[in-house]
């Protein structure tokens, strides 16, 4: 257990020898945006529907941390979760909209998150001790996910509003679009009125593959459904196939996930 200061406490547990923080503030909940902040980054409805159930169900709370598996992984944190240049960015842009925020939460433990350069990337760096010198990129993530402290200041962090605005600004300015653009043929969205994916329950099986395979599971999907290009089925017929070969290669779990998004209510579309 962690106590601040001020008395707050994130209490973490332990998974392959590294601390972890499995999070405590829903993407539903009192803690979490509204659906007005959701939109915030410019999402039409449909995007907004499936980003909040994919979040709800496949995600994790706001304030989590984990950590990469390997020796000198990097911490994995918030909703989707974001690792690497995804976190930094992040917390680049909490600071430059909060700044008082970040440096109570995290700048007074010497975090030093630099916003993007016309010559350089955004930044995250950790000031060393008297015997210790600072550590940026890699190496200062690394650090912070093996320290107990620094990786609660993290989780904490996760609980500030202007945090999770953050965390969704960086997943659907540098994971969602990107990934969307990618999809496009001759030119149209793949999510335009009449495209493949327009439906909320479409929107989410492409949300979904992001997070569970990456691109080349997107990629696969996407081709699914250009098998039947009919609007009104290319998603379902596409997330069927799909299930189906998740369940042939002994991804149960998986398959179930995408049998949920296909089957729920959550997604019919507005009547």
């Amino acid at each position: 257990m962690v106590t601040f200061p001020d008395g707050a406490r994130i209490v973490l547990g332990n998974e392959g020898g590294k601390p972890i923080h499995r999070g405590t503030v829903a993407v539903r909940g009192p803690c979490a945006p509204s659906r007005e902040e959701v939109m915030g980054p410019g999402l039409t409805e449909p995007q907004a529907r499936a980003l909040d159930f994919v979040l709800t169900w496949f995600g994790h709370p706001f304030d989590s941390v984990t950590s990469e598996p390997q020796p000198g992984g990097e911490p994995r944190w918030g909703a989707w979760p974001l690792s690497g240049p995804l976190l930094i960015s992040a917390l680049v842009h909490w600071k430059q909209h909060e700044p008082e925020a970040f440096d109570a939460r995290l700048g007074r433990l010497g975090l030093e998150a630099t916003p993007a350069q016309p010559d350089a990337a955004a930044s995250l760096r950790l000031l060393g001790s008297r015997l210790a010198s600072p550590s940026e990129g890699h190496d200062a993530l690394a650090l912070l996910a093996e320290d107990p402290r620094l990786l609660a200041a993290l989780a904490r962090a996760g609980r500030e509003r202007g945090a999770q605005r953050a965390q969704l600004e960086t997943l659907v300015t540098h994971v969602l679009r990107p990934m969307l653009a990618s999809c496009a043929q001759a030119e149209t969205a793949v999510d335009a009125p009449g495209g493949l994916f327009a439906s909320a329950r479409a929107l989410a099986l492409l949300f979904h593959s992001e997070l569970r395979f990456g691109r080349r599971g997107v990629t696969r999907l996407v081709t699914l459904a250009r098998e039947r290009p009919e609007p009104s089925v290319a998603g379902a017929h596409a997330g069927e196939r799909l299930a189906e070969d998740l369940r042939a290669t002994g991804r149960s779990r998986e398959a179930s996930e995408v049998w949920r998004i296909l089957t729920s209510p959550e997604l019919a579309d507005p009547s």
